[in-house]
Protein backbone atom coordinates (compact mmCIF):
# COMPACT_ATOMS: atom_id res chain seq x y z
CA UNK A 1 0.00 0.00 0.00
CA UNK A 2 1.28 3.81 -0.61
CA UNK A 3 1.74 5.77 2.14
CA UNK A 4 2.45 9.39 2.57
CA UNK A 5 4.95 10.27 5.46
CA UNK A 6 3.42 13.80 7.41
CA UNK A 7 5.62 15.93 9.69
CA UNK A 8 3.97 15.23 13.01
CA UNK A 9 1.66 18.66 14.25
CA UNK A 10 2.11 20.27 17.30
CA UNK A 11 -1.60 20.81 17.97
CA UNK A 12 -2.08 17.43 17.79
CA UNK A 13 -3.41 16.85 13.68
CA UNK A 14 -3.97 12.95 12.78
CA UNK A 15 -1.00 11.67 10.80
CA UNK A 16 -2.17 8.11 10.09
CA UNK A 17 -1.50 6.71 6.39
CA UNK A 18 -4.35 7.13 4.19
CA UNK A 19 -6.12 3.44 3.32
CA UNK A 20 -7.15 4.28 -0.67
CA UNK A 21 -8.34 0.57 -1.03
CA UNK A 22 -11.39 1.13 -0.11
CA UNK A 23 -12.17 4.19 -2.57
CA UNK A 24 -11.20 2.34 -5.68
CA UNK A 25 -13.04 1.64 -8.58
CA UNK A 26 -14.70 -1.21 -9.77
CA UNK A 27 -12.12 -1.04 -12.85
CA UNK A 28 -9.04 -0.11 -10.89
CA UNK A 29 -9.68 -3.67 -8.58
CA UNK A 30 -10.27 -5.48 -11.54
CA UNK A 31 -7.54 -4.53 -13.51
CA UNK A 32 -5.07 -5.25 -10.63
CA UNK A 33 -5.84 -8.75 -10.42
CA UNK A 34 -3.80 -11.35 -11.09
CA UNK A 35 -3.20 -11.95 -14.79
CA UNK A 36 -5.05 -9.39 -15.87
CA UNK A 37 -1.80 -7.26 -17.22
CA UNK A 38 1.27 -8.07 -19.80
CA UNK A 39 3.77 -6.43 -18.59
CA UNK A 40 6.02 -5.15 -20.80
CA UNK A 41 8.95 -4.04 -18.17
CA UNK A 42 12.38 -5.14 -18.11
CA UNK A 43 12.62 -8.87 -16.90
CA UNK A 44 14.55 -9.32 -13.44
CA UNK A 45 18.59 -9.79 -13.89
CA UNK A 46 18.85 -13.08 -12.45
CA UNK A 47 16.30 -14.82 -14.77
CA UNK A 48 17.60 -17.49 -16.99
CA UNK A 49 15.68 -16.90 -20.10
CA UNK A 50 13.36 -14.23 -20.44
CA UNK A 51 10.34 -15.91 -23.13
CA UNK A 52 7.46 -13.79 -21.67
CA UNK A 53 6.85 -10.22 -23.27
CA UNK A 54 6.76 -10.03 -27.51
CA UNK A 55 9.02 -6.70 -28.11
CA UNK A 56 11.45 -5.96 -30.24
CA UNK A 57 15.01 -7.34 -30.10
CA UNK A 58 17.59 -4.93 -28.72
CA UNK A 59 19.73 -5.62 -32.01
CA UNK A 60 16.42 -4.31 -34.23
CA UNK A 61 16.22 -1.12 -33.02
CA UNK A 62 17.48 1.40 -35.16
CA UNK A 63 19.21 3.77 -32.71
CA UNK A 64 21.78 5.46 -34.69
CA UNK A 65 19.36 5.85 -37.72
CA UNK A 66 16.84 7.65 -35.14
CA UNK A 67 19.91 9.96 -33.56
CA UNK A 68 20.32 11.28 -37.84
CA UNK A 69 16.33 11.20 -38.21
CA UNK A 70 16.63 13.82 -35.10
CA UNK A 71 19.60 16.00 -36.50
CA UNK A 72 16.90 16.33 -39.52
CA UNK A 73 13.73 16.59 -37.94
CA UNK A 74 14.01 18.39 -35.09
CA UNK A 75 16.27 21.81 -36.12
CA UNK A 76 13.71 24.88 -36.41
CA UNK A 77 10.73 22.11 -36.04
CA UNK A 78 8.90 24.13 -33.02
CA UNK A 79 5.16 22.52 -33.53
CA UNK A 80 7.20 19.22 -32.32
CA UNK A 81 7.14 20.38 -29.26
CA UNK A 82 3.87 22.15 -29.11
CA UNK A 83 -0.04 20.23 -28.51
CA UNK A 84 -0.48 18.20 -31.91
CA UNK A 85 -3.07 17.90 -34.60
CA UNK A 86 -5.73 15.66 -33.47
CA UNK A 87 -5.62 13.07 -35.75
CA UNK A 88 -2.60 12.76 -35.79
CA UNK A 89 0.83 14.45 -37.73
CA UNK A 90 -0.25 14.74 -40.90
CA UNK A 91 3.83 13.98 -42.03
CA UNK A 92 3.09 10.81 -40.32
CA UNK A 93 -0.12 10.41 -41.65
CA UNK A 94 1.34 9.94 -45.29
CA UNK A 95 3.84 7.62 -44.02
CA UNK A 96 0.95 4.98 -43.30
CA UNK A 97 -0.28 5.93 -46.93
CA UNK A 98 3.19 4.92 -47.93
CA UNK A 99 3.82 2.05 -46.26
CA UNK A 100 -0.15 0.80 -47.24
CA UNK A 101 0.72 1.68 -50.79
CA UNK A 102 4.71 0.12 -51.19
CA UNK A 103 3.67 -3.19 -48.80
CA UNK A 104 -0.07 -4.37 -49.87
CA UNK A 105 -1.00 -2.00 -52.96
CA UNK A 106 -3.73 -0.04 -50.70
CA UNK A 107 -3.99 3.50 -51.71
CA UNK A 108 -6.49 5.42 -49.00
CA UNK A 109 -6.70 9.34 -48.43
CA UNK A 110 -5.71 11.31 -45.39
CA UNK A 111 -8.94 11.45 -43.68
CA UNK A 112 -9.39 7.80 -43.25
CA UNK A 113 -6.54 7.70 -40.67
CA UNK A 114 -5.71 8.36 -37.00
CA UNK A 115 -3.51 8.40 -35.69
CA UNK A 116 -2.47 7.18 -31.76
CA UNK A 117 -0.96 6.64 -28.82
CA UNK A 118 0.48 3.01 -29.98
CA UNK A 119 -1.95 0.69 -30.80
CA UNK A 120 -3.19 -0.14 -27.45
CA UNK A 121 -5.07 3.29 -27.61
CA UNK A 122 -6.25 2.64 -31.12
CA UNK A 123 -8.07 -0.71 -29.73
CA UNK A 124 -9.00 0.93 -27.05
CA UNK A 125 -10.65 3.86 -29.03
CA UNK A 126 -12.67 1.67 -31.40
CA UNK A 127 -13.90 -1.13 -28.83
CA UNK A 128 -15.51 2.22 -27.71
CA UNK A 129 -17.01 3.33 -30.41
CA UNK A 130 -19.29 0.44 -30.99
CA UNK A 131 -19.58 -1.80 -27.50
CA UNK A 132 -21.49 -0.41 -24.48
CA UNK A 133 -20.90 -2.40 -21.32
CA UNK A 134 -23.79 -4.86 -20.95
CA UNK A 135 -23.20 -5.65 -24.39
CA UNK A 136 -20.94 -8.60 -26.19
CA UNK A 137 -17.21 -8.50 -28.42
CA UNK A 138 -16.29 -11.82 -29.94
CA UNK A 139 -12.71 -12.74 -30.75
CA UNK A 140 -10.31 -15.02 -31.64
CA UNK A 141 -9.67 -18.67 -29.33
CA UNK A 142 -7.11 -17.00 -27.47
CA UNK A 143 -6.49 -13.47 -28.04
CA UNK A 144 -4.46 -10.47 -26.91
CA UNK A 145 -7.81 -8.19 -27.38
CA UNK A 146 -8.80 -10.11 -24.16
CA UNK A 147 -7.26 -7.47 -21.82
CA UNK A 148 -9.40 -4.68 -23.67
CA UNK A 149 -12.47 -6.59 -23.69
CA UNK A 150 -11.68 -6.51 -19.47
CA UNK A 151 -11.90 -2.82 -19.66
CA UNK A 152 -14.58 -1.98 -21.85
CA UNK A 153 -17.56 -4.56 -21.58
CA UNK A 154 -18.45 -7.31 -19.14
CA UNK A 155 -18.74 -10.16 -21.52
CA UNK A 156 -16.50 -11.19 -24.16
CA UNK A 157 -17.07 -14.69 -25.91
CA UNK A 158 -13.97 -16.74 -28.12
CA UNK A 159 -14.51 -17.84 -30.99
CA UNK A 160 -13.02 -21.84 -31.84
CA UNK A 161 -10.05 -22.01 -34.54
CA UNK A 162 -8.98 -24.62 -36.70
CA UNK A 163 -5.74 -24.39 -38.63
CA UNK A 164 -7.04 -21.70 -41.75
CA UNK A 165 -8.99 -19.80 -38.60
CA UNK A 166 -12.34 -19.46 -36.87
CA UNK A 167 -14.68 -22.17 -38.01
CA UNK A 168 -17.95 -20.42 -39.48
CA UNK A 169 -19.94 -22.28 -38.51
CA UNK A 170 -19.21 -21.19 -34.83
CA UNK A 171 -19.55 -17.63 -36.02
CA UNK A 172 -22.47 -17.93 -37.79
CA UNK A 173 -24.09 -19.38 -34.72
CA UNK A 174 -22.43 -17.01 -32.25
CA UNK A 175 -23.51 -14.06 -34.32
CA UNK A 176 -27.25 -15.53 -34.50
CA UNK A 177 -27.88 -16.27 -31.06
CA UNK A 178 -26.13 -12.96 -29.18
CA UNK A 179 -25.25 -10.57 -31.89
CA UNK A 180 -21.94 -9.39 -30.76
CA UNK A 181 -21.52 -5.78 -31.23
CA UNK A 182 -17.62 -6.17 -32.70
CA UNK A 183 -15.71 -9.25 -34.17
CA UNK A 184 -12.60 -8.21 -32.90
CA UNK A 185 -9.90 -10.45 -34.56
CA UNK A 186 -6.08 -10.37 -34.71
CA UNK A 187 -5.69 -12.34 -38.30
CA UNK A 188 -2.38 -11.99 -39.15
CA UNK A 189 0.64 -13.93 -36.85
CA UNK A 190 -1.99 -13.49 -34.46
CA UNK A 191 -1.05 -12.83 -30.86
CA UNK A 192 -0.19 -15.33 -29.03
CA UNK A 193 -1.53 -18.58 -31.51
CA UNK A 194 1.00 -17.33 -34.34
CA UNK A 195 -1.44 -18.49 -36.80
CA UNK A 196 -2.81 -17.18 -40.19
CA UNK A 197 -6.25 -16.96 -41.38
CA UNK A 198 -6.63 -18.00 -44.86
CA UNK A 199 -7.16 -15.74 -47.53
CA UNK A 200 -10.62 -18.29 -48.39
CA UNK A 201 -11.31 -17.80 -44.41
CA UNK A 202 -11.47 -14.82 -44.37
CA UNK A 203 -13.95 -14.33 -47.09
CA UNK A 204 -16.31 -16.76 -45.13
CA UNK A 205 -15.92 -14.83 -42.23
CA UNK A 206 -16.42 -11.09 -43.84
CA UNK A 207 -19.42 -12.95 -45.86
CA UNK A 208 -20.89 -14.25 -42.29
CA UNK A 209 -19.96 -10.64 -40.69
CA UNK A 210 -21.70 -8.80 -43.33
CA UNK A 211 -24.97 -11.11 -43.12
CA UNK A 212 -25.82 -10.38 -38.85
CA UNK A 213 -24.69 -7.11 -39.38
CA UNK A 214 -21.66 -7.22 -37.46
CA UNK A 215 -18.81 -4.78 -37.69
CA UNK A 216 -14.96 -6.29 -37.67
CA UNK A 217 -12.20 -4.71 -35.82
CA UNK A 218 -8.58 -5.92 -37.46
CA UNK A 219 -5.68 -5.53 -35.15
CA UNK A 220 -3.11 -5.98 -37.67
CA UNK A 221 0.58 -5.35 -35.52
CA UNK A 222 2.44 -7.33 -36.74
CA UNK A 223 1.83 -7.67 -40.52
CA UNK A 224 5.16 -6.33 -41.83
CA UNK A 225 6.94 -9.33 -39.51
CA UNK A 226 6.11 -11.61 -42.71
CA UNK A 227 8.95 -14.56 -42.85
CA UNK A 228 7.78 -17.20 -45.37
CA UNK A 229 4.76 -18.90 -46.45
CA UNK A 230 1.30 -17.73 -46.94
CA UNK A 231 0.46 -13.81 -45.94
CA UNK A 232 -2.97 -12.92 -47.51
CA UNK A 233 -4.62 -9.89 -47.53
CA UNK A 234 -5.74 -8.02 -45.20
CA UNK A 235 -9.45 -8.35 -44.15
CA UNK A 236 -9.69 -4.93 -44.90
CA UNK A 237 -8.60 -4.97 -48.43
CA UNK A 238 -10.91 -7.96 -48.96
CA UNK A 239 -14.12 -6.22 -47.90
CA UNK A 240 -13.51 -3.92 -50.37
CA UNK A 241 -14.08 -0.48 -48.80
CA UNK A 242 -17.68 -1.14 -47.31
CA UNK A 243 -16.79 0.19 -44.21
CA UNK A 244 -17.75 -3.22 -42.41
CA UNK A 245 -13.82 -3.64 -41.54
CA UNK A 246 -11.90 -1.14 -39.18
CA UNK A 247 -7.94 -1.51 -39.32
CA UNK A 248 -5.27 -0.77 -36.77
CA UNK A 249 -1.52 -1.14 -37.09
CA UNK A 250 1.63 -0.05 -34.72
CA UNK A 251 5.30 1.51 -35.44
CA UNK A 252 5.97 -0.25 -32.36
CA UNK A 253 7.31 -3.39 -34.30
CA UNK A 254 9.29 -1.59 -36.43
CA UNK A 255 10.99 1.11 -34.42
CA UNK A 256 10.52 0.03 -31.26
CA UNK A 257 7.75 -0.07 -28.48
CA UNK A 258 8.93 2.83 -27.02
CA UNK A 259 8.14 5.35 -30.07
CA UNK A 260 4.39 4.86 -28.79
CA UNK A 261 2.68 4.94 -31.88
CA UNK A 262 0.30 3.48 -33.89
CA UNK A 263 -2.73 3.81 -36.40
CA UNK A 264 -6.45 3.20 -37.31
CA UNK A 265 -7.48 2.93 -40.82
CA UNK A 266 -11.32 3.50 -41.78
CA UNK A 267 -14.20 5.08 -43.46
CA UNK A 268 -13.87 9.34 -43.57
CA UNK A 269 -16.89 8.83 -41.67
CA UNK A 270 -16.20 6.65 -38.93
CA UNK A 271 -13.13 8.05 -38.36
CA UNK A 272 -15.23 11.42 -37.34
CA UNK A 273 -17.40 9.41 -34.83
CA UNK A 274 -14.18 7.27 -33.35
CA UNK A 275 -11.93 11.12 -33.36
CA UNK A 276 -13.87 12.34 -30.36
CA UNK A 277 -13.22 9.49 -28.25
CA UNK A 278 -9.61 10.17 -28.53
CA UNK A 279 -8.78 11.95 -25.01
CA UNK A 280 -5.02 13.96 -25.53
CA UNK A 281 -3.63 16.98 -26.60
CA UNK A 282 -2.47 15.50 -29.98
CA UNK A 283 -0.64 12.26 -30.62
CA UNK A 284 3.16 13.16 -29.78
CA UNK A 285 4.40 15.92 -32.48
CA UNK A 286 8.09 14.76 -31.22
CA UNK A 287 7.61 11.58 -31.64
CA UNK A 288 5.76 11.66 -34.90
CA UNK A 289 8.39 13.54 -36.30
CA UNK A 290 11.37 11.13 -35.30
CA UNK A 291 9.08 8.01 -36.51
CA UNK A 292 8.00 10.47 -39.74
CA UNK A 293 11.67 11.09 -40.69
CA UNK A 294 13.23 7.55 -40.24
CA UNK A 295 10.28 5.69 -42.14
CA UNK A 296 10.88 8.08 -45.55
CA UNK A 297 14.52 7.45 -45.50
CA UNK A 298 14.95 3.54 -43.77
CA UNK A 299 11.46 2.01 -44.08
CA UNK A 300 11.58 -0.93 -46.41
CA UNK A 301 15.56 -1.31 -45.13
CA UNK A 302 14.27 -1.70 -41.74
CA UNK A 303 11.43 -4.02 -42.26
CA UNK A 304 14.09 -6.31 -44.43
CA UNK A 305 16.15 -6.26 -41.70
CA UNK A 306 13.35 -7.19 -39.34
CA UNK A 307 12.03 -10.23 -41.44
CA UNK A 308 15.71 -11.80 -41.51
CA UNK A 309 16.33 -11.22 -37.62
CA UNK A 310 13.24 -12.56 -36.52
CA UNK A 311 13.31 -15.68 -38.78
CA UNK A 312 16.42 -16.54 -37.81
CA UNK A 313 15.32 -16.40 -33.54
CA UNK A 314 12.15 -18.43 -35.17
CA UNK A 315 13.97 -21.23 -36.57
CA UNK A 316 15.86 -21.48 -33.54
CA UNK A 317 13.06 -21.59 -31.11
CA UNK A 318 11.30 -24.32 -33.45
CA UNK A 319 14.71 -26.49 -33.35
CA UNK A 320 15.08 -26.23 -29.81
CA UNK A 321 11.05 -27.41 -29.31
CA UNK A 322 11.62 -30.32 -31.76
CA UNK A 323 15.23 -31.61 -29.61
CA UNK A 324 13.70 -30.52 -25.82
CA UNK A 325 9.93 -30.61 -26.36
CA UNK A 326 9.13 -33.01 -28.69
CA UNK A 327 5.57 -34.96 -28.10
CA UNK A 328 4.97 -33.46 -24.62
CA UNK A 329 3.29 -30.59 -26.60
CA UNK A 330 2.16 -29.33 -30.28
CA UNK A 331 3.02 -26.42 -31.65
CA UNK A 332 2.50 -24.82 -35.36
CA UNK A 333 5.12 -23.14 -37.25
CA UNK A 334 4.53 -19.66 -37.47
CA UNK A 335 5.23 -17.80 -40.86
CA UNK A 336 5.71 -13.96 -38.87
CA UNK A 337 4.88 -12.19 -35.51
CA UNK A 338 6.59 -13.02 -32.31
CA UNK A 339 5.21 -16.15 -30.64
CA UNK A 340 5.15 -19.61 -30.67
CA UNK A 341 1.61 -21.38 -28.78
CA UNK A 342 2.44 -24.28 -27.48
CA UNK A 343 -0.51 -26.82 -25.78
CA UNK A 344 0.26 -29.16 -23.26
CA UNK A 345 -0.10 -33.01 -24.08
CA UNK A 346 -1.56 -32.80 -20.53
CA UNK A 347 -3.23 -29.64 -20.63
CA UNK A 348 -4.15 -29.74 -16.81
CA UNK A 349 -0.67 -29.47 -15.97
CA UNK A 350 -0.53 -26.01 -17.05
CA UNK A 351 -0.19 -24.68 -13.71
CA UNK A 352 2.64 -26.69 -12.14
CA UNK A 353 4.59 -26.41 -15.22
CA UNK A 354 4.36 -22.48 -15.46
CA UNK A 355 5.11 -22.58 -11.41
CA UNK A 356 8.39 -25.36 -12.23
CA UNK A 357 9.63 -22.57 -15.04
CA UNK A 358 9.37 -19.67 -12.72
CA UNK A 359 11.42 -21.65 -10.36
CA UNK A 360 14.25 -22.32 -12.44
CA UNK A 361 14.53 -18.79 -14.13
CA UNK A 362 12.36 -19.07 -17.21
CA UNK A 363 9.87 -16.47 -17.94
CA UNK A 364 6.73 -17.21 -20.47
CA UNK A 365 3.17 -16.29 -20.68
CA UNK A 366 0.44 -18.48 -19.21
CA UNK A 367 -2.34 -18.88 -21.85
CA UNK A 368 -5.32 -17.69 -19.35
CA UNK A 369 -4.09 -14.17 -19.87
CA UNK A 370 -5.81 -14.24 -23.65
CA UNK A 371 -9.04 -15.62 -22.22
CA UNK A 372 -11.93 -13.54 -21.12
CA UNK A 373 -12.80 -16.18 -19.29
CA UNK A 374 -8.79 -17.20 -17.90
CA UNK A 375 -9.02 -20.76 -18.83
CA UNK A 376 -5.38 -21.31 -19.91
CA UNK A 377 -6.23 -23.74 -22.34
CA UNK A 378 -3.41 -25.72 -21.30
CA UNK A 379 -1.77 -23.96 -23.78
CA UNK A 380 1.78 -21.42 -23.30
CA UNK A 381 2.84 -18.56 -25.60
CA UNK A 382 6.97 -18.31 -26.22
CA UNK A 383 7.85 -15.22 -27.75
CA UNK A 384 10.98 -15.57 -29.82
CA UNK A 385 11.19 -11.66 -30.36
CA UNK A 386 13.49 -10.13 -27.56
CA UNK A 387 15.63 -13.63 -26.34
CA UNK A 388 19.04 -13.77 -27.61
CA UNK A 389 19.81 -16.93 -29.25
CA UNK A 390 21.66 -18.55 -26.01
CA UNK A 391 18.24 -18.10 -23.92
CA UNK A 392 16.07 -19.02 -26.45
CA UNK A 393 17.82 -22.80 -26.86
CA UNK A 394 18.53 -22.41 -22.50
CA UNK A 395 14.49 -21.45 -21.91
CA UNK A 396 13.01 -23.94 -24.29
CA UNK A 397 15.54 -26.45 -22.81
CA UNK A 398 14.48 -26.34 -19.16
CA UNK A 399 10.70 -26.08 -20.34
CA UNK A 400 11.14 -29.50 -22.03
CA UNK A 401 12.74 -30.65 -18.40
CA UNK A 402 10.04 -28.92 -16.71
CA UNK A 403 7.32 -30.85 -18.50
CA UNK A 404 8.48 -34.03 -18.11
CA UNK A 405 9.32 -33.28 -14.57
CA UNK A 406 5.77 -32.40 -14.01
CA UNK A 407 3.95 -35.56 -16.04
CA UNK A 408 6.52 -37.88 -13.65
CA UNK A 409 5.19 -36.26 -10.59
CA UNK A 410 1.58 -36.34 -11.64
CA UNK A 411 1.28 -40.01 -13.65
Amino acid sequence: MASISRPSDPAGAVTTTFNFDCCLSDEARQRAEPGTMVSASGAPDDIVADLLVGQPANEALPLASMVEAARNALPENYPALLYGRRKGSLELVDVVREKLRVFEGLEVDRDQIIITNGSGQAIDMVLRTFVNRDQIIALDQASFGALFVRRVCDHGVHVPWDIHGPLPDALDELFAKQQPAIFYTIPTFQNPMGSTISRERRLEVLEICHRHGVPVFEDDAYYELHYDGERPPSIYELDGGTGLVTRAGTFSKILGAGIRLGWILTSPALADRILPLKTDGGTSPFASALAAEFMREHMEEQIARLQNLYRERRDIMLDALEQHVGDLATWARPNGGFFFWMTLRRPELLDDVLQRCERAGVLVRSGSVFRVDSDGLGAIRLAFSHAPHDQIRTGVRILGEAIRASEAANP
